[in-house]
C-alpha cells in the first residue's frame, strides 16, 4: 500500500489552499516484498483462485494510491470536493474488493483462507474509515477557514491505517505454495508491476 499516505497529502493540501499557498506533495506507489528468483510452477487451481484474490484487490489499490493532487482544485470547494470524491470511490473500491475475494470461494491452498481473512477485516475497517471521513468532510463548511484547517484535517488523518495496511504480496509470500501460485497469476504481476516501488 502507498508508503506515502493519502491523508499526508490532503493534510497539507488543505493547509496550502486555506493559506494560499500552493502545495506539490505527491504520493509514491506501494512497498512490496523483495523480490526473488521465479518458483516451481504451481497448480492451476492455486493460480485462478490467488488471480482472483489479486484481481479484486488491484482496483482498491489503485484507487486508494491515488488521492487528488492539491495543484489540480482551484479553490477550498474545489479541494473538498475532489477529497469526498476519492473518499466515496476508496469506500466503494473497498467493499467490492472484499466482494470479490468471497466471491473466490475456498482457497485450494492451506493458508489461503488466513490470508483472505485478515485482508477481509483490513477492508472491511477501511470502508468504514473512507464512509465516515467523507460524512465528516461533507459537513465542512468550506468558507470557514477555521473549519478547513480543522474539520477536513482531522477526518483525512483518519486514513492513516492505509500506511500499516498488510501488502497482499507478502502474505501470500509466506506460504510457499501461495508465493508461486502469485507469481504465476497475471493479476498479483500486475499489482507487482504498478506497485512495487
Amino acid at each position: 500500500m502507498p508508503r506515502s499516505t493519502p491523508s499526508a497529502l490532503l493534510l497539507s493540501a488543505v493547509a496550502a489552499m486555506a493559506f494560499g499557498t500552493g502545495c506539490t506533495t505527491t504520493v509514491s506507489g506501494a512497498p512490496s516484498a523483495d523480490g526473488v528468483a521465479p518458483a516451481a510452477q504451481g497448480s492451476g487451481d492455486a493460480v485462478a483462485w490467488v488471480d482472483q484474490v489479486c484481481g479484486s484487490l488491484l482496483p482498491f489499490v489503485r484507487t486508494a494510491a491515488t488521492p487528488p493532487e492539491p495543484s489540480a482544485a482551484p479553490d477550498p470547494a474545489s479541494l473538498v470536493e475532489d477529497i469526498t470524491g476519492y473518499l466515496g470511490d476508496a469506500e466503494d473500491a473497498a467493499g467490492s474488493a472484499v466482494q470479490g475475494m468471497d466471491a473466490a470461494g475456498p482457497s485450494p491452498v492451506a493458508g489461503g483462507d488466513d490470508v483472505v481473512e485478515r485482508l477481509d477485516e483490513t477492508l472491511t475497517r477501511l470502508q468504514e474509515t473512507f464512509r465516515d471521513a467523507r460524512t465528516r468532510i461533507e459537513g465542512v463548511d468550506v468558507n470557514d477557514r477555521q473549519a478547513l484547517l480543522s474539520e477536513v484535517p482531522a477526518a483525512v488523518a483518519s486514513l492513516e491505517e492505509l500506511a500499516n495496511m498488510p501488502n497482499p504480496m507478502a502474505d501470500l509470500q509466506a506460504s510457499p505454495e501461495l508465493d508461486r501460485a502469485g507469481r504465476e497469476a497475471a493479476n498479483c504481476r500486475q499489482i507487482e508491476r504498478e506497485f512495487g516501488g
